[in-house]
């Protein structure tokens, strides 16, 4: 190992434990590692600047289109009271007995999670869900696992989930795992409510709040054909798939991007219409103006993965880190299986397998180096986001669902992790066999 690689494997692991120590945000670190990893490998400053800096700052502008339309789209869905209106639909169809309210209700939320991300409405549906749950004799630890896990089940499927996978991966090799990804996440959590909650007739009373409460208004009535808004762009994803694929535009396919894009555009138009029809320009402009602030930290973020991907897969870097990480990763399936298997964890706490942090750049060195087949490391590195997106105590909608119910986040890791790791695992087999 030479004295730059050793240099900047320090600075990796200096800048991990001010994340994990919450010492220095990582919309901060990412750019800052970035910029001393290359100072440390000696990168001349012309190309710090015009490949790092610059070309770092846009690298993930596609992953950026992505997430910023879908916000736009989370939104509207929450402006016209759609989602609020899943919610109750749900809670009036499961009656009063714990078992089905867990499981109408997650379910509920998987799907409104199809459209929708971000803090912001996961506490507009959680303040509706996590009250209903409860107040049918659901322990609120288990509450609140059941809206995370419903959370994770529904963006599985979400293409504005995927930002940094869409960025390092490509959007075509991203969008095979969506309904994987969806499938395994629904039926771990099935499981999960099985175990956990008792078949009991509910304690005590409960009423469903009303739909455009969330908002601080009443409401009209939703129509019912407007509740099908969250599954509309990942069907204009698969349909725009089937029809076109994905691939050349001369050869008359499509971009994945661009679908997930329109998909997001069509379903915002379609939700506002059959809604409010005559309010289509003023709600879609607020939720223009309103989602791109909801993810501005998001979008610099972004920007910071775009930096520290460029870093690593620079050559002045690359040529010190690369001999050191081909010597660690295992190339086999099975090296694989247990590789990523047993360093899940590494994804929690803003640990180095976390896609929203530093794994990013782990992820690009690796597609760099061509050590497993980019759609292997694609499912792994999803396959790991399980563990990250329901169980890690610093997530900011962790925080806030173990505040309301009076929990700790370490009690819902606990709760959690061996499905989320079951997840994680299931999603390793099926890269292994049916993505390699």
């Amino acid at each position: 190992m030479t004295v730059q690689a050793a240099l900047i494997l320090a600075i990796f692991f200096i800048f991990a434990g001010l994340m994990i120590a919450k010492k220095l945000p990582t919309i901060l670190a990412l750019p800052l590692m970035a910029w001393a990893m290359c100072l440390a490998a000696g990168m001349p400053f012309s190309d710090f600047i015009n490949a790092v800096v610059s070309g770092g700052s846009v690298k993930m502008a596609g992953s950026i289109a992505v997430v910023v339309f879908g916000a736009i789209f989370a939104r509207v869905i929450m402006k016209t009271g759609i989602s609020g209106a899943i919610i109750k639909s749900a809670a009036e169809l499961a009656g009063d007995k714990p078992l089905p309210i867990a499981a109408v209700i997650t379910a509920a939320v998987a799907f409104i999670f199809l459209g929708m991300n971000g803090l912001g409405a996961f506490i507009m549906i959680g303040s509706i869900a996590i009250p209903i749950m409860t107040s049918a004799g659901i322990k609120p630890v288990v509450a609140a696992s059941l809206m995370l896990l419903g959370m994770q089940t529904g963006l599985a499927a979400n293409a504005a989930n995927y930002g940094a996978f869409i960025g390092i991966f490509g959007g075509e090799v991203v969008s095979s795992f969506f309904l994987p990804a969806f499938a395994i996440s629904a039926l771990v959590t099935a499981a999960f409510i099985i175990i956990n909650v008792r078949p009991q007739r509910a304690r005590s009373a409960w009423a469903v709040p009303d739909a455009g409460a969330v908002n601080g208004k009443s409401d009209k009535k939703v129509p019912a054909i407007a509740l099908i808004a969250p599954i509309i762009p990942i069907v204009t994803v698969f349909l725009f798939k089937a029809v076109w694929g994905f691939g050349a535009a001369d050869k008359g396919m499509l971009d994945a991007v661009g679908a997930a894009i329109f998909g997001f555009i069509a379903a915002s138009a379609y939700a506002i219409a059959v809604t409010h029809p005559g309010r289509i320009v003023n709600i879609f402009s607020g939720s223009i103006v309103e989602g791109i602030q909801d993810i501005a930290g998001v979008i610099f973020l972004f920007m910071g993965i775009g930096m520290l991907v460029s870093c690593v897969t620079n050559a002045a870097v690359a040529r010190h880190l690369n001999p050191v990480i081909n010597s660690l990763v295992p190339s086999g399936k099975l090296g694989a299986l247990i590789f990523f298997s047993a360093l899940s964890p590494l994804a929690l706490y803003r640990g180095p397998l976390n896609m929203f942090g530093m794994g990013a750049g782990v992820a690009a060195l690796l597609v760099s180096l061509k050590i497993l087949p980019a759609a292997a490391l694609a499912g792994a590195f999803a396959a790991v986001q399980y563990v990250q997106a329901v169980s890690d105590p610093t997530n900011s909608q962790n925080v806030w669902t173990a505040e309301y119910c009076g929990e700790e986040t370490s009690a819902i890791l606990k709760a959690t992790l061996p499905y989320t790791w079951t997840m994680c695992f299931a999603m390793l087999l099926f890269t292994i066999f049916a993505r390699w």
